[in-house]
């Protein structure tokens, strides 16, 4: 540490010393003087400040070589690592689809080899959809509640669609998240959907858990389905095996009301009224061992009518509760048609003289009814049927749902009903986003055009389960990986696997080697730094350098060098630098030879990778570099504190030999005036004297 001090005394010395001319004498005191101050500081003050300036050269020599030795430090902890320069993962594309179905990643912990992967599912998030509501700002008028991945979702009547998406958010907060996040996915001008997504890939998923309300049913995100009933077309209370079935009753499906009587409907048949009345329902087939089972399956709750005593007992016997995240089949219904005599249209209604909507058709025998539409993956149906005298509504639902020509055929089919509302519901096979739709159009026998009223979309496809909760799955070397994100940092030891496609049955060669450009770049620094090092040294050689003939910096090379001697007893050939191309030439510099290094490593990575590992020449260096930079007790660390501890003192002694040239200064200035000022007076005394005496002498 340098310390420069100047005293109060020397700046007042300074301050006021003045030249100092003979006027009385004819002698320049000031000259005299500076001489003889400037004589005294090359003796007493100059010898110090130099000194104290060559010390800070040494410390600045120092200071450089430990920047050096700190970098030859941290090549020697790369080298003394397990899988020395690191390893290289080369991964091919499907030979099939040429496709990149992953990409690997390593780690020092790495071995090399050559792994079989094949990639057989991609993890992906959980993303459940509702239902769309008209306004998504609007009060629902629901009341109750349901869970999402255990936390309670409270609904009151005024909360709107946005309103309910704030309270998911909220409960996906704080210290227990249920993981889940809440959009709204727009329809329409004021219109939306609540759309609920998993924050994280994996099976785990997204468990909903309806409450008092069916709020979860309300919302659309899981249907209602009865229990699993024998048969689909008997009665429902003896496909439940009922002794005592219970009264007719009402009851509500969404927002529409029915009855049911479980004596004489079937699920068949209520799930045709549940439609008749503007709802959607199915029924659904599901293997039960070896028999097939039947469920009444209804987009939305189903509810008790709170007027009816008996509705209740009917829902309770149905078994009717929350189901899954399934599909939602797209249904297309046509206006309410009627006979002549405006009677509801039932299968045996002529054809001719129908009313549709009360208004009256114009349809007679000999006319044509152009049945035009699209199934639900979007290909056309366009079949006629000429009206007959005898043909009735059946021969319209026959002829609407042809296996050959109508919506009977195809790849996605579609099935056309009359329901006891006298209205037509076409109904898609399957569920999801569709395309169905469907007109009737009529061509009279004398030109003239007329239609059946406009079908309608009734219900829209769609799928509550917009994405499924997956694992990623790979089989590695014959071995099953199941992880919960694509990222796999544990199918192959020190390797990470980023899949990015599945391609189940094909198999990959994942190769791990040895990164021989990287272990030669990281050798080749380590040649440099210790060079570096070298030539350092070999400048301070130079006479006149600030370490020369410095035995610390001596000894320090010294220690390097011995370091760079290690032998590894354990090694067969490869046990010093030497015999893998790295050798000291006749200036002490390091010379590598890269392809001698090359073949040792092609020949024994693992001998090589001993050589410069914990035991070997790169914990030697560790150890060695160490010792010169560690703070307080290293090499370095001891010379530039004694170094600094002496400059100290140097300067304390400067400042004070300084001070008391200083004060000298001030005494001789001091003293010098006073004998002018003594000179002047009596040469002021004399001139008296002799005027004194001239005067006598006149």
């Amino acid at each position: 540490m340098e310390t420069t001090t100047t005293t109060a005394a020397a700046t007042t010395s300074a301050a006021t010393a003045t030249n100092i001319q003979g006027i009385g004498s004819g002698i320049q005191w000031n000259d005299l003087v500076d001489a003889t101050i400037a004589a005294q500081k090359n003796q007493q003050v100059t010898p110090l400040t130099d000194q104290i300036t060559k010390q800070k050269a040494q410390k600045d020599a120092w200071n450089q070589l430990s920047t050096l030795t700190q970098t030859l430090n941290d090549l020697a902890n790369v080298l003394r690592r397990a899988g020395i320069g690191g390893y290289t993962a080369t991964v091919p594309p499907s030979p099939t689809t040429s496709r990149t179905l992953l990409t690997a990643a390593t780690t020092l912990a790495a071995a090399p080899g050559r792994y079989s992967v094949e990639v057989q599912q991609l993890a992906q998030t959980a993303k459940i959809g509702g239902s769309t509501v008209a306004d998504k700002s609007a009060a629902l008028g629901l009341t109750g509640d349901f869970a999402i991945n255990g936390a309670t979702i409270t609904l009151a009547a005024t909360d709107s669609l946005t309103d309910v998406q704030g309270k998911i958010n909220t409960a996906n907060s704080g210290s227990t998240p249920t993981g889940v996040t809440a959009s709204i996915l727009s329809d329409g001008t004021t219109g939306g959907r609540l759309v609920l997504t998993r924050d994280t890939s994996g099976s785990s998923g997204i468990t909903l858990t309806d409450g008092t309300g069916g709020i979860a049913r309300e919302l659309g995100f899981v249907d209602s389905r009865s229990k699993p009933v024998s048969s689909a077309v008997t009665s429902a209370a003896a496909a439940l095996g009922l002794s005592v079935s219970p009264q007719p009753a009402s009851i509500r499906v969404g927002n529409k009301v029915i009855t049911a009587d479980l004596a004489v409907d079937s699920i068949a048949s209520i799930a045709a009224k549940i439609n008749a009345a503007g709802g959607s329902a199915s029924v659904q087939s599901e293997q039960y061992g070896s028999e097939t089972r039947y469920r009444l399956v209804t987009d939305g709750n189903v509810s008790a009518v709170n007027s009816d005593p008996n509705s209740q007992a009917v829902i309770d016997a149905l078994g009717m509760g929350a189901g899954t995240t399934g599909t939602v089949q797209q249904a297309v219904s046509s206006g309410a048609f009627t006979d002549a005599s405006n009677a509801v249209a039932t299968s045996s209604t002529l054809l001719a003289g129908l009313k549709v909507d009360g208004t009256a058709s114009g349809l007679a025998a000999g006319d044509a009814i152009n049945i035009r539409g699209m199934r639900g993956d979007g290909t056309a149906v366009t079949i006629g049927l000429v009206v007959g005298a005898g043909d009735t509504m059946q021969t319209l639902v026959d002829k609407i749902n042809d296996a050959s020509t109508g919506f009977g055929s195809g790849a996605r089919t579609a099935t056309a009903s009359l329901g006891p509302d006298g209205k037509f519901r076409l109904v898609d096979s399957t569920g999801g986003t569709s395309r169905l739709s469907l007109s009737l159009g009529v061509t009279h026998a004398d030109g003239s055009a007329g239609t059946l009223g406009a079908p309608v979309v009734a219900v829209a496809g769609r799928s509550r389960q917009l994405q499924d909760g997956k694992d990623a799955i790979i089989n590695v070397d014959g071995s099953q990986v199941t992880r919960s994100t694509n990222t796999i940092t544990d199918g192959i030891n020190g390797v990470t696997l980023t899949l990015s496609a599945a391609e189940p049955g094909t198999k990959l060669d994942v190769v791990v080697d040895r990164d021989v450009k990287a272990t030669t770049d990281a050798v080749s620094k380590f040649k440099e730094a210790y060079n570096a090092i070298r030539t350092f040294y070999d400048q301070q050689r130079t006479v006149g350098s600030p370490l020369y003939a410095n035995t610390m910096l001596r000894g320090t090379v010294e220690n390097l060098q011995t370091a760079l001697r290690t032998q590894v007893s354990g090694n067969t050939t490869y046990t010093t630098l030497a015999v893998t191309g790295l050798a000291i030439d006749r200036n002490g510099l390091l010379q590598m030879d890269t392809a001698k290094f090359q073949s040792s490593l092609a020949s024994k990575a693992s001998e090589v990778e001993s050589l410069f590992g914990f035991n070997g020449v790169g914990g030697a260096f560790v150890t060695a570099t160490d010792n010169i930079t560690r703070f307080g007790i290293g090499t370095i660390s001891l010379q530039t504190k004694s170094l600094d501890e002496s400059s100290v003192r140097l300067q304390q002694r400067a400042d004070a030999s300084q001070k008391r040239l200083d004060e000298q200064r001030v005494a001789l200035v001091a003293r010098f005036s006073r004998m002018e000022t003594l000179l002047s007076q009596l040469q002021q005394q004399g001139s008296v004297i002799t005027n004194s005496l001239r005067s006598v002498n006149g």
